[in-house]
């Protein structure tokens, strides 16, 4: 929302007035607020501004370096305050565990309490220059909630951009940590190549309303923060960021805030800034404003991508296989930028400038993938190149046909009469028309939030959470009867836990068109500009390599496509790309292979029926790979002996056998070394491990994981760029939380790596697979999965229209089967084969039993027919 400002800042009987009125302006008529807050929040809190830090930090070298220390002075005295960083910073006299521990001293004593009205004002996130944990403190303590915490120098630094909740992001590093905090010219300088920092600031001041206080002019930090804004984006609209100032501040500083828009609010700035303190405190005071609810269908982070989606989705269908979705987005979105202007024509600068003012990003390269986007909607008449008499340069216009609906229109509706139909044969309900409508909203809801999900956790290198679909149905089915409202929610789910080929193939389509949009409007620099090549070497575990290596699992088409396109974009591109397995995880790949065998062997003659239960009620990419992959191979006419499938698919039974059968896949198996960097993180895997109550690994297990992250750092360490692919989303969270956490940069999803290549080389790959991937879904409740399982099983054996007859038969049962389960300690979630067998054989057993009473009950329906 913009607002404008229209303050008189003459200093009246109370000084304070101006800074309360200011406020009250800025957060009445604020959506989720951002408090941008410098040295003089600090101040407040006992801890000493740049000036001061510096002196202090000076003094500290004196007694070993008097030459530094003396120039350190001059340049403070001079104003010059990054410079006199960098000497204390080059100085050999100091060592640098002395030079961390002093700053961490001088940052360390602090009372948040003068802060806890500032912490009080209504605000969504804070982003600060500071290095210390003041501000934190203070929200906890005024709030009654601890923020999430970010921090430049932090692995989980990317996904501050994507942040909901209440957080802290201290842009420019933290003093726990005194080697990430950017003090120096130099260091200021190499921030500044940092993609996840300039998408912060960028979408932080193009998408939310800001306000900067506690700056001043001889803060560096703000001027930094202020060039960068300018130069990566530019003046924002006016009236939606303000600056509270202290009426001593240099005009340089307020002349460049009045360029980007930042309407600036002066205050007296006497008596140590009391007239800021005491506005602030009398605001928080008299404030009655919560920090409101935003529907989600209003103001969710994700709404700034929605009028685009549907102009994205539309150009999905009519690319080429391979085209890369940051290509598609940018045709997408100036598709949309010209149905808006249409009948009137654009100019090229003009498109540039949409494009500035809506992803927040500018510059040659933006302007090349615009002029590319450009010939490409030209050439499939979608644009009409002209030129004006008069007009310099050449027009643009739409000639597109216009259409009563949209590609995007049309998939939702398609997945609605899906729900509808699903709800008819699963709970023998036809949902009315205002139940219908419900549908149609919450799709296009859960839609953007996956995307949004999906986005977040690309950028944070792990795999994405499954689908959380409820909240999107709590929100958008207010007005729905509770009954009705969970008889959605059953049919939703199943819809995501078994989708049909062509519910795959649409979800996977605006997954996948929702997550580039999602992720071109967060992060353009990342996904737009990526300058970054592809990595020379790519490690994968066993988790990634059995589904590669075995043909018939539901995601060997898309990760073989994956690595196909990864070898030919890097043979295009001149980049020699090894494909690397650590030797280590062949071990893990034959024990899969041989708990296979042991699951066959002790199911005996029912193995196949008791691999197609496990198969249908865990889902095939859940289960052991060789089993699932041969569950499918059956489906599909294959015929059903698991021996001759095995020695088809996975000719080898020794790690000498597998190794030379991957080479000639053409991987390169490597060994990997016990050194002190291998005995560090053991150690943390170790105890991570250690401190699991239940699901913690084998030793030999954290020992290749060990051995494998070692030789990622040693890549590292050389400069070589080089990626881990791991499907094991605990390992990444085990790595990102300690002082490894550098390594997670380096550690990829298997979903991500699918995502990436999508996005940078375009990727065609199997439709329902990609569904399952982005839109992945898992049943907590037993009653609930078991029910989904009779409900496929059902519809295997009977028409659908029966099926719907019974569905007071199957919730009865399904509800009396798991409490049978339940009593008898079987456990369907075993992975003891054993328990396995004895678990499905129960299944089975009360399954026949099942479709007994269905027989009956179908026979009487047909008597009375």
């Amino acid at each position: 929302m913009l607002i404008s400002y229209t303050l008189t800042c003459s200093f009246m009987t109370d000084p304070s007035k101006p800074v309360v009125d200011a406020l009250k302006t800025f957060f009445e008529a604020s959506s989720d607020p951002i408090l941008f807050t410098g040295a003089g929040v600090s101040m407040l809190a006992g801890l000493p501004d740049w000036k001061e830090l510096l002196r202090q930090m000076a003094e500290s070298v004196r007694p070993v370096d008097a030459m530094t220390a003396n120039q350190m002075t001059e340049n403070v005295a001079k104003g010059r305050l990054t410079k006199a960083a960098d000497y204390f910073w080059i100085t050999d006299e100091v060592l640098d565990g002395v030079k961390y521990e002093t700053i961490k001293r001088l940052l360390s004593t602090y009372d948040s309490k003068p802060l806890v009205p500032l912490a009080s004002l209504p605000f969504k996130g804070v982003l600060t220059t500071n290095f210390d944990r003041s501000i934190l403190d203070a929200i906890a303590e005024a709030k009654k909630q601890v923020p999430r915490d970010y921090r430049h120098g932090d692995a989980s630094f990317s996904q501050a951009v994507w942040e909901t909740e209440l957080n802290v992001t201290r842009i420019h590093g933290c003093v726990e940590v005194p080697q990430s905090m950017i003090l120096s010219e130099s260091q200021f300088q190499k921030l500044l190549e940092s993609s996840p920092y300039i998408d912060l600031l960028t979408q932080t001041f193009l998408h939310k309303p800001v306000l900067f206080l506690g700056f001043s002019f001889y803060d560096p930090a703000i001027k930094y923060v202020l060039e960068q804004i300018d130069k990566r984006f530019g003046p924002a609209p006016p009236g939606r960021h303000m600056a509270i100032v202290p009426d001593t501040n240099a005009s340089e500083l307020i002349q460049k805030a009045n360029r980007l828009n930042i309407a600036v609010v002066k205050y007296e700035s006497t008596s140590g800034h009391q007239a800021l303190w005491e506005g602030v405190a009398a605001y928080a005071k008299s404030s009655t404003k919560a920090p409101a609810k935003v529907a989600i269908l209003a103001g969710h982070p994700y709404a700034a991508a929605k009028q685009y989606l549907a102009a994205c989705y539309a150009r999905v269908a009519v690319t080429s296989e391979h085209t890369p979705l940051r290509e598609i987005v940018i045709e997408g979105v100036l598709s949309a930028v010209l149905q808006e202007n249409h009948p009137k024509s654009s100019g090229l600068l003009d498109l540039h400038e949409r494009v500035r003012q809506t992803l927040g990003v500018k510059g040659k390269e933006i302007n090349v993938l615009v002029e590319g986007a450009i010939k490409e909607l030209v050439g499939a008449k979608l644009v009409r190149k002209h030129r004006d008499e008069g007009v310099k340069g050449a027009r643009f216009a739409w000639i597109g046909t216009p259409e009563t609906t949209s590609p995007l229109n049309d998939a939702i509706e398609t997945l609605k009469t899906s729900i509808c139909n699903r709800a008819y044969v699963q709970e023998g309900w036809k949902p009315p028309n205002h139940v219908a409508d419900v549908i149609v909203v919450f799709l296009k809801e859960v839609i953007h939030k996956r995307g949004w999900d999906l986005g977040a956790a690309f950028a944070a290198g792990k795999a994405p959470d499954t689908v959380s679909f409820r909240p999107v149905l709590d929100e958008c089915g207010q007005r729905l009867s509770a009954f009705d409202r969970e008889r959605v929610e059953r049919t939703v789910e199943s819809l995501f836990q078994r989708p049909t080929e062509q519910e795959a193939a649409l979800l996977g389509e605006l997954g996948r068109i929702s997550f580039a949009l999602e992720l071109a409007f967060q992060a353009p620099r990342t996904t737009l500009l990526h300058k970054a090549t592809l990595p020379r070497r790519i490690y994968f575990d066993a988790n990634i390599l059995l589904p590669a290596f075995v043909e018939g699992h539901p995601h060997y088409q898309t990760y073989g496509n994956t690595l196909r396109r990864l070898q030919a974009a890097s043979s295009s591109a001149g980049n020699k790309l090894q494909l690397l397995v650590y030797r280590g995880y062949l071990n893990e790949m034959i024990s899969h292979k041989n708990a296979a065998c042991t699951f066959a062997k002790e199911a005996g003659a029912e193995f196949e029926a008791l691999a197609r239960s496990e198969a249908i009620y865990h889902g095939p990419g859940n289960i052991n790979v060789y089993v699932g992959a041969y569950v499918n191979a059956i489906a599909c006419g294959h015929a059903p002996y698991f021996e001759k499938f095995l020695n088809r698919v996975a000719p080898y039974t020794t790690e000498t056998e597998l190794r030379r059968w991957i080479e000639k896949q053409g991987f390169v198996v490597v060994e990997s070394f016990k050194d002190a960097t291998y005995s560090k993180i053991y150690g943390v895997l170790e105890r991570s491990n250690a401190a699991k109550l239940s699901n913690g690994k084998q030793p030999i297990l954290v020992e290749h994981d060990a051995l494998q992250l070692t030789l990622l750092e040693a890549d590292s360490q050389r400069g070589e760029r080089a990626l881990f692919i791991t499907a094991d989303r605990q390992l990444y969270e085990d790595i990102a939380t300690t002082q490894l956490r550098h390594l997670a940069e380096f550690m990829v999803s298997h979903v991500g790596i699918v995502q990436l290549v999508d996005l940078l080389v375009g990727l065609k790959t199997d439709d329902r697979t990609l569904g399952e991937l982005l839109w992945s879904n898992m049943v907590s409740e037993r009653a609930h999965r078991i029910r989904s399982y009779l409900t496929a099983e059902a519809l295997s054996k009977y028409d659908a229209a029966l099926v719907m007859t019974m569905h007071s038969v199957m919730e009865t049962q399904s509800e009396a089967i798991a409490k049978r389960l339940e009593r008898e300690g079987v456990d369907l979630e075993a992975h003891d084969t054993n328990a396995k067998v004895k678990a499905f054989k129960s299944l089975g057993i009360l399954e026949a039993n099942f479709f007994a009473g269905m027989s009956e009950a179908i026979e009487k329906i047909e008597k009375r027919g």
